[in-house]
C-alpha cells in the first residue's frame, strides 16, 4: 500500500467515526443551558444582567423547582480562581419545560453576588434537575470584568424629610464597551451605602455632561446624545429615575440646565423632542415619486 493510499484509507476510517459520533445520543444532553450576558464589561455597582436559555431535549415534560432549600437555578461565578460566594439566597419559582420547547430566564447576578470589586470574572449557570440524586447540568462559560466608571460631576445633598441623611450623586462615564456610557450614581455618604446605579445610555463626548439640582435636591442631568440631541434625566435621592426626555439643538445653541427661584430646573435653547409628533410630519412631506404628472410644453 502506498503512502497516498494508506492517508486515503485513514481519512476514510475518520469520517466514518465522526459521522458514528455525531449519530449517537448523548447521554447528557437532556437539558441544553445557553447563558448569555448582556455585555462583557461592566462598571462597578452597574446591573450585571444575566439571560439563561433552557431547552427540554429530555423527551417528556420537564418541572424544575426548589428542592429542600436548594434553588434548581444556581450560577458558578469565579474571579481569579476563587469562587464568588452568594450574598444572600435566591429562590426560583418553579418552571414547567414543554417537551423541545425552551424557556427564558432573566437574572441580575449582583443581587445576590458581591460583584463590586474590580476584576475579570467567569460565570457558568448551572440546573438542577428535581429527580434524587440526578446530577445537574451546566452552561456555557462566558468571561466579564468590572472596573470603575470616571467622574464627570458630583454633589453631595441633605435629603428633604430626613434631616440625618446625606446622598452623594455622581455622573459617571465609562467606556469598557467601545462606546461611551454615562451612569448616575446615587451613595449614602453617612451610612457609606450604595442607593443605585442607574444607565443612563450611550453619549457623544463632544460636551461633557453636566448636572444640577432641583428644589427637592433631586439631581439632573444632561447629557449629548448625538450630535444635535441631548437628554435630560432626572434621578430621586431614593436612587429612582423620574424621567429622561430628549431635546433638540435650537437656534440659540447647545441645550442648558437652567434652575429658577422656585427650584424648577428645565432645558433652555433646546426644542423638546417628540418622535410621534416628528413622524407625523415626516409622512406629511410627499415623496417624489408620488408628485403629479406635469405635461411640458
Amino acid at each position: 500500500m502506498t503512502i497516498r493510499q494508506f492517508l486515503k484509507h485513514t481519512a476514510t476510517i475518520l469520517c466514518a467515526i465522526v459521522t458514528i459520533l455525531a449519530t449517537m445520543p448523548k447521554a447528557n444532553a437532556q437539558l441544553d443551558i445557553r447563558l448569555e450576558l448582556s455585555k462583557s464589561s461592566y462598571m462597578v455597582n452597574e446591573p450585571i444582567k444575566a439571560t439563561v436559555y433552557i431547552t427540554n431535549n429530555a423527551g417528556r415534560e420537564v418541572t424544575l423547582s426548589n428542592q429542600n432549600g436548594r434553588p434548581w437555578l444556581d450560577f458558578n461565578i469565579s474571579a481569579r480562581g476563587r469562587g464568588v460566594t452568594p450574598s444572600k439566597p435566591t429562590k426560583y419559582g418553579a418552571v414547567v419545560i414543554a417537551v423541545g420547547k425552551t424557556v427564558v430566564r432573566s437574572v441580575t447576578l449582583n443581587s445576590s453576588y458581591a460583584l463590586n470589586t474590580m476584576g475579570n470574572y467567569m460565570c457558568q449557570a448551572y440546573v438542577q434537575m428535581p429527580e434524587a440524586g440526578r446530577n445537574g447540568f451546566v452552561s456555557n462559560r462566558v468571561s466579564f470584568n468590572v472596573m470603575k466608571g470616571r467622574v464627570v460631576w458630583n454633589q453631595r445633598v441633605g435629603v428633604p424629610g430626613a434631616p440625618d441623611e446625606i446622598r452623594g450623586y455622581e455622573l459617571l462615564t465609562y467606556s469598557g464597551n467601545r462606546s461611551i456610557e454615562l451612569f448616575a450614581h446615587v451613595t449614602s455618604v453617612n451610612r457609606n451605602q450604595e442607593i443605585a446605579t442607574i444607565p443612563l445610555g450611550k453619549i457623544i463626548s463632544f460636551r461633557k455632561p453636566t448636572g444640577t439640582l432641583d428644589g427637592a435636591n433631586n439631581m439632573h442631568a444632561l447629557y449629548q446624545v448625538k450630535p444635535d440631541m441631548f437628554g435630560h434625566s432626572c434621578v430621586t435621592p431614593s436612587g429612582i429615575i423620574q424621567f429622561t426626555r430628549y431635546h433638540k439643538r435650537g437656534s440659540g445653541g447647545d441645550p442648558r440646565l437652567t434652575r429658577f427661584a422656585s427650584g424648577e430646573v428645565v432645558v433652555a435653547g433646546g426644542v423638546l423632542y417628540d418622535p410621534v409628533a416628528e413622524e407625523a410630519q415626516r409622512k406629511k412631506v410627499r415623496n417624489a415619486s408620488e408628485r403629479p404628472p406635469f405635461i411640458y410644453n
